[in-house]
């Protein structure tokens, strides 16, 4: 299916929704740095928590973008795990 809109409105979406992106990121950070403070002095790492974040990402991206969204999902997890630091 083509999309009619311009090339300026295509822009101004992903302006939008890059914004949204953003919002969220600060948003689980904080959270991730909440999770560190609850559990002082224990290993905030959990691989078994990482694969299962990671597998419902790619299951909800479905096949065409699942390769994608993996390795955006991986650098979250990368960048969470520093804020918990």
């Amino acid at each position: 299916m083509m999309d009619n809109r311009t090339l300026a409105e295509l822009r101004a979406e992903i302006d939008i929704t890059d914004s949204e992106i953003t919002a969220l990121l600060l948003r689980r950070f904080g959270l991730a740095v909440n999770i560190s403070a609850n559990r002082l002095k224990k290993n905030v790492c959990d691989p078994e928590r990482e694969a299962e974040v990671l597998r419902r990402a790619v299951e909800a991206a479905g096949p065409e973008f699942a390769d994608n969204v993996a390795a955006v999902y991986a650098e979250i997890i990368k960048q969470s795990k520093k804020v918990q630091l």
